[in-house]
């Protein structure tokens, strides 16, 4: 897993590394903190019942990883990358290409405070 994530009052940064730039097509995202509507960790099973959609484009091998950006039937775009973990964080993002970004982090409760910190204090 190479997910980094970096935050202060005026933006997020989620950036990937490693194989997961190849697996995302992707080197991460960049959002203002003011458009953090939601922050949390999630389950697994939680985070994979909200559907991630078509992919647009992205990777996905069941039970080894979703990357990338999917659309949603509802026309919601989300931004994933997430391997193995039973705990991913859940970014809920408003007026951003992505609504919604799925996570594997290190320590994904530490990491939504840091955002929520950041955003709501």
């Amino acid at each position: 897993m190479a997910v980094l994530v970096a935050v202060d009052p005026e933006r997020l940064v989620v950036r990937l590394t490693g194989a997961d730039r190849l697996w995302a097509l992707s080197s991460g995202v960049v959002a203002p903190t003011a458009a953090v509507r939601a922050v949390r960790p999630v389950s697994r099973a939680e985070a994979f019942a909200l559907g991630a959609g078509l992919r647009l484009p992205g990777t996905f091998w069941p039970g080894l990883i979703r990357a990338g950006s999917y659309l949603s039937r509802t026309g919601g775009r989300s931004f994933w990358c997430v391997h193995r973990a039973e705990e991913l964080l859940l970014v809920e993002l408003d007026g951003q290409p992505y609504r919604r970004l799925v996570l594997e982090v290190e320590r994904p409760a530490e990491v939504s405070r840091a955002i929520a910190r950041a955003r709501f204090r």
